[in-house]
């Protein structure tokens, strides 16, 4: 069976999407949308440049230990892309006021 989105190219918006900015707290912590859900069919993530290594986890807080780097903040660099269905499951970890950037799509 076929969905909604069969011969959609995925690198445009089939309808509305937005952007979030993710401001680390005082523990160095942040959750997507500010742990509200935002359903959507997934998104761009980036740490913004001057931010200090950022750790990124799906599903579950990151830690100093747990989670991937998001990468680095060079100009040039490009975003990453995380096929995901609600941007309240992401989290980050870093240091306070680092900022990470999200742009996601609607489904």
């Amino acid at each position: 069976m076929g969905t909604k989105y069969d011969n959609v190219d995925w690198s445009r918006c089939s309808r509305t999407g937005g952007v979030l900015i993710a401001i680390l707290n005082g523990a160095g912590v942040a959750q997507g949308n500010a742990g509200v859900s935002l359903p959507c069919k997934g998104c761009w993530v980036q740490q913004r440049e001057g931010s200090a290594t950022i750790k990124l986890s799906i599903g579950m807080p990151a830690s100093a230990v747990f989670g991937v780097e998001l990468g680095t903040t060079t100009a040039g660099a490009q975003p990453m892309w995380i096929p995901i269905s609600d941007i309240a499951q992401l989290y980050f970890y870093g240091t306070a006021q680092d900022i990470v950037d999200i742009i996601y799509m609607l489904g």
